[in-house]
């Protein structure tokens, strides 16, 4: 499991916590936008990049701007967090982005960075599921959006979509699929809404569909989206041929990515690490030059078990001979008993030397891994 460290490839996470407003089921590590505390946190960015200079002299075939909200970021701020990389030339670099803030005036600016990918906060085509959402852009208003970033050349579009929220059905979401597939996005990721304990809306949890219905509303999805030319190629991703998010694949299959920004978390193998979840805490470590901080060298039991969970999100799922050549042990040998189990009762499948997710598994996912690896 040795690795030409200088010349093997990185990914880069880079989060940028400042929001315009708090969603209603957003439990990710937000603050409210002020210019002046921006322009400071960039400067702390820059910073904690010097921290990493020797990991960054890697190759960085992904970049990923994610929040938060990203595209409160200037290009002139972006271009600053991104000065001195070692970016490769075919390098996806994506910003996630607020779909109020898509103006012509920003993606003209935009354009002059090196980002390459747009991932859209759209989540549904329903006015009223976007009130509930405390979104504050409409249906009417995303077709312009789009329409202006073609125009300008964005020609790699991620759309987020949020199902399974209050009052919905298999026809609400049909309804939003059918708007999104009219804007001919390159990408669509489908997130079950879940509200934690700590967001604002989580008083409301007992308004949400119940599982069957859920299950329905997935189902369709799938079905629906794989019949409209999309690759159902992760358990919540969906693609154009040749646009999956090459930065989402890192983490799904295991591979070094660097994080930096409050709150972010980072895998360097063997080790994952967690900046502090507190503005102030990150902004006193990178004045210590504290870098991989609450790090965790991971037990090879623990990165097998870690490995697994990633991949098996994937539709493709586990290549047996990968997985030996990896970890230098056949996975049968370890987890034969479990797997064979989960075989018979049709929730894995083990075909042409690839252990994956069967159809019926995928939305039940996390109960079926948890049965093979706990």
């Amino acid at each position: 499991m040795e690795q030409d460290f200088q010349a093997s490839q990185l990914g880069l996470y880079i989060h940028i916590p400042f929001c315009l407003t708090k969603c209603g089921y957003c439990s990710f590590f937000t603050l409210p936008f002020r210019q002046s505390s921006l322009y400071e946190y960039v400067g702390y960015i820059e910073k904690e990049k010097v921290l990493y200079r020797y990991q960054l002299k890697r190759p960085l075939a992904t970049i990923y701007f994610g929040g938060g909200t990203p595209s409160l970021l200037s290009a002139e701020q972006i271009m600053a967090i991104l000065e001195g990389l070692n970016i490769l030339p075919d390098a996806e670099i994506t910003l996630e982005i607020n779909p109020l803030q898509i103006t012509e005036q920003y993606l003209k600016a935009l354009k002059t960075t090196p980002v390459n990918r747009l991932s859209i906060g759209m989540q549904s085509m329903n006015n009223s599921e976007l009130a509930w959402l405390n979104r504050h852009h409409n249906m009417e208003q995303i077709i312009d959006k789009i329409a202006l970033c073609r125009k300008e050349n964005f020609n790699n579009i991620s759309l987020d979509l949020i199902y399974g929220l209050p009052n919905s059905s298999v026809q609400t979401v049909q309804q939003t699929v059918d708007a999104y597939l009219k804007l001919q996005p390159e990408h669509i990721s489908c997130y079950l809404l879940t509200l934690d304990e700590d967001c604002p809306l989580a008083d409301e949890i007992d308004k949400l569909p119940n599982e069957d219905i859920l299950a329905e509303q997935y189902e369709y999805l799938c079905s629906h989206l794989k019949q409209a030319g999309y690759i159902h190629y992760e358990i919540s991703n969906f693609a154009i041929p040749g646009f999956e998010s090459k930065h989402n694949l890192r983490y799904w299959k295991s591979e070094d990515y660097l994080a930096l920004g409050v709150s972010a978390s980072g895998w360097i193998y063997p080790m994952r690490y967690q900046n502090p979840v507190d503005i102030n805490a990150y902004y006193e470590n990178v004045k210590n030059r504290v870098i991989f901080p609450q790090k965790e060298e991971l037990s090879n039991q623990r990165i097998i078990q870690d490995y697994l969970m990633m991949g098996l999100r994937l539709r493709e799922g586990i290549n047996l001979q990968e997985f030996n050549e990896r970890f230098q042990i056949p996975l049968m040998e370890i987890y034969r008993e479990q797997i064979n189990k989960l075989i018979k009762i049709k929730m894995l499948t083990l075909q042409e030397g690839n252990l994956a997710l069967t159809e019926q598994a995928l939305f039940v996912s996390n109960r079926v891994i948890g049965d093979l690896i706990l």
